[in-house]
């Protein structure tokens, strides 16, 4: 990935790590209710879903996505990101960070079109963009 962020997929046994990111993102949203949507996430050996966080060298999470292998309509394989939360830091390289992370699962498991779900997006929010999911899409079109 890089010197700065690493990869970390998150099970039921690595979730409490987690936590505090999500907190931050959303206070109402108690332990209980994030280790259930771990264990749900988890359950079963299925590896064409997961979740995945992206820490720092010393081990604080920026990030955090959930995802899935499905198809879509021309059954090409298609890698949906949801339950995305980044902590955008000042100076901060998480953006790219992520972006890497999404292309390497991608590669991994063969999908050809990615897509990320806007869950946070209200019909007051103006559409200023996803700054992770623009590194994204810059990421493709250079590689």
């Amino acid at each position: 990935m890089n010197e700065q962020f690493q990869a970390l997929p998150i099970d039921h046994q690595h979730a409490i790590v987690a936590y505090p990111l999500v907190f931050m993102h959303d206070a109402s949203i108690t332990t209980d209710q994030w280790l259930r949507f771990v264990r749900r996430r988890c359950r079963g050996s299925s590896p064409e879903t997961g979740l995945i966080a992206i820490r720092d060298r010393r081990g604080v999470i920026h990030a955090l996505f959930s995802y899935r292998i499905d198809n879509d309509m021309r059954v090409r394989k298609r890698l949906s990101i949801g339950d995305l939360i980044v902590a955008h830091l000042p100076g901060s390289r998480i953006d790219d960070a992520v972006s890497n992370v999404i292309a390497e699962v991608s590669a991994q498991y063969g999908c050809q079109i990615v897509t990320i779900e806007q869950p946070f997006a209200t019909r007051h929010a103006r559409h200023a963009g996803c700054p992770t999911a623009e590194a994204l899409r810059h990421h493709r079109r250079v590689n």
